[in-house]
Formats: C-alpha cells, sequence, structure tokens
C-alpha cells in the first residue's frame, strides 16, 4: 500500500514539472513570438511652414509660400500632380522623392525635390523585424522608402535650390497601384533582354544577370518599371583570326607583303598581336555589362497586366535616361557597331603608312 502511494505521489510530481515545462515553453514563444519583432520609434517633428520662416530655417517668405500652406484656411488650386518614389522621411512634414512621372523637377539631377506635409505624418513609426520604418498616420497610408505614391498639390513658384511642392492633405497622398503588382512578368522580360544584348554583341553571359528595380509607377493605364541590368559575359569563342579587325590586317599583309617596309610590317604585325591577345583574354575571361531598361505594359484597375502589350526600352545615353530605343532597335545599333573586315584593313593601311613616314 505504501508503495502504491509513493508511486502516486512521484506520477504527480512528474506531471506537475512537465505541466511548468509546457507552461514555461508557451510564455517564451509569447514573449518572442512575431508580431514582437514590430517597436515602435519616434520620428523627427518638423516645424509647420509659419514657424520654419519666422525661425529662417526655410528659404522661402510668407510673399511667396501659398497661403493654405501657412495658415491651412485658404482655399487650394493644385497645379501639381505626380508618381513619387520615397528617398527618405526628414521629419512628419518632410519627405524627400525622386519624381517619376511626369518629370516635374528637370532641373535638379536624379529629378529630385521635396513634399511639405501640410498635414504631419505621426510623431510615431512602426520598424518592423526587417529593419523597415512605416511611417503613417493622420489618414495617410503606410509609407515606406523605395515605394510609390500617387500626390498632388501646389509647387513653389518660384523655387530655389531644393524644389518642393506642398501637400494640402493626407487625401493627395495614395499608394501607388505598382507596388500591389507582381512585377515576375517584367523581370522576366529584363532576363530575356539580357540574353538578347549580349547575343547582338557576339557575346553571351556567363553568370545570371543581376536585375535591380530601380522604380516602378502606375499612371493612366500603363504600368512603367525601370530597372538596372547587370551582366557578367564572356565574347563568344571561334577562330581568333576570323574577328574582323585581325582578319582585315591579315588580308592586308598578304596584300603587301612583296612592298612593305619593315618597318611597316613590324607595326602591323604588332597591332595583330595586340588584337590577338585581346580577344583571346575576352574569350577566356569575363567582364561586366550594364543596361539601363523600362519596360512598359498595359495594366487595368485591378492590377492586371495585358502581357502582349509589354514593351522593352533600353537606355542609349549618355546622360542616363536621355535616349530611349525600343529593345529590337537597341540590339540593331549594336551589331552596326561592330568592327569590318574592311575597318582592319584600313587601319593597317593606317599603321604601315605611320610608320614608314617614321622610318629613318
Amino acid at each position: 500500500m505504501k508503495i502504491n502511494k509513493l508511486i502516486a505521489i512521484i506520477i504527480l510530481v512528474l506531471l506537475a514539472l512537465l505541466v511548468c515545462m509546457v507552461a514555461g515553453t508557451w510564455g517564451v514563444w509569447f514573449l518572442l513570438r512575431p508580431g514582437k519583432a514590430t517597436t515602435t520609434v519616434d520620428v523627427p517633428v518638423g516645424d509647420d511652414m509659419a514657424t520654419q520662416i519666422k525661425k529662417g530655417t526655410n528659404i522661402y517668405t510668407t510673399e511667396n509660400v501659398p497661403a493654405f500652406a501657412l495658415n491651412g484656411t485658404d482655399a487650394v488650386t493644385t497645379d501639381f500632380s505626380a508618381t513619387v518614389k520615397v528617398i527618405n522621411v526628414l521629419d512628419t512634414r518632410t519627405i524627400r522623392v525622386m519624381t517619376l512621372s511626369p518629370t516635374m523637377f528637370e532641373q535638379q539631377s536624379g529629378n529630385v525635390g521635396y513634399l511639405y506635409l501640410c498635414t504631419p505624418l505621426s510623431e510615431k513609426a512602426r520598424k518592423l523585424s526587417d529593419g523597415t520604418i512605416v511611417y503613417g498616420g493622420n489618414g495617410y497610408p503606410q509609407i515606406i522608402t523605395g515605394q510609390s505614391y500617387d500626390v498632388v498639390g501646389v509647387l513653389q513658384h518660384p523655387w530655389q535650390d531644393d524644389p518642393r511642392a506642398y501637400i494640402p492633405t493626407a487625401l493627395q497622398f495614395k499608394q501607388n497601384l505598382a507596388d500591389s503588382i507582381d512585377t515576375q512578368m517584367f523581370i522576366d522580360a529584363a532576363r530575356s533582354f539580357a540574353e538578347q544584348a549580349e547575343a547582338a554583341g557576339g557575346h553571351h553571359m556567363t553568370a545570371e544577370p543581376v536585375i535591380m528595380v530601380d522604380s516602378k509607377y502606375v499612371q493612366a493605364g500603363k504600368m512603367e518599371v525601370m530597372m538596372l541590368v547587370k551582366t557578367m559575359t564572356a565574347l563568344n569563342s571561334g577562330p581568333i583570326d576570323d574577328e574582323p579587325m585581325i582578319a582585315g590586317e591579315l588580308q592586308y599583309l598578304r596584300d603587301h607583303s612583296t612592298t612593305l617596309s619593315v618597318a611597316a610590317k613590324k607595326a602591323v604585325e604588332d597591332d595583330i598581336a595586340y588584337w590577338r591577345g585581346t580577344i583571346k583574354s575576352a574569350m577566356t575571361g569575363s567582364s561586366e555589362a550594364n543596361y539601363m531598361i523600362k519596360i512598359v505594359a498595359d495594366v487595368d484597375a485591378t492590377g492586371n497586366i495585358d502581357a502582349s502589350s509589354l514593351q522593352v526600352y533600353a537606355d542609349e545615353g549618355p546622360p542616363r535616361g536621355s535616349a530611349w530605343v525600343l529593345a529590337a532597335q537597341y540590339f540593331k545599333n549594336m551589331r552596326s557597331a561592330w568592327a569590318t573586315v574592311a575597318q582592319g584593313y584600313a587601319s593597317a593601311a593606317s599603321l604601315a603608312s605611320a610608320a614608314s613616314v617614321k622610318a629613318p
């Protein structure tokens, strides 16, 4: 009987320990659960426009700042509408942006400007587990660095050094549809572009291209995605002496073997040796090539993309973004830039002539 009581006590103790262990484990999970990863951070409080002018921290004066931005009551006649990408939030009143469409700050490098929020953001923002900071409050959508928004307001006239637009209320600051659309179709098109571009230049990729989305936005039923495509490439292999420049110079040597001076012949042979080394290196090694492209497609109000409308453009700058052409034309231009046998022949003739003049 005593033994049975002892066994019962032991069982009760073990059950109690098990309950404590389970409760402790659950408690630790509760404290460390994903939801706890979100923290609150302070947002610098920005002065309203009237205070900025009074303190002298603003280069503008009450004479050229829209009245509604000073008193919050005057009527508003907007003259600025654009899709912008948030670069950073400076304080509850000021956001630094890049205009995506239309280009309003063309005199500034990168179309960078500032938005002054007549209705300020919340003084608190959420910091997610991945480090992303989410701003908002007072009727604004979630505002995140790198995402795009449609804004309406009044452009500062005239603006100096720091172009800015005044946004009357949170109603004039909306999330752009582009951030809710899957861009995989655009990524696939960018990869295809990279393959075709290298083929047009007589090269092939030696690694998967690195594709970075620079900006994206939707406007008037069109989605535009700007991308930087980085590739590692090598020249297609083949007989080195068949390369046009070398073939042309070799042909010149054969045609003039009996009339060339020693100095002229050596000059051409030295150039052939240089080209052989360069081409061999290009075939056996890898080099980096970068392309700036933009892809445009029709999109409906729910974010469905019409794949048949997709068009790819490549930048033929410099400067960046100054000369967009359709991809097909871009590839054609690349092929037309190839050296020819005739150019190699002419180059050899020029080298021989120069060497003969210098010879004693």
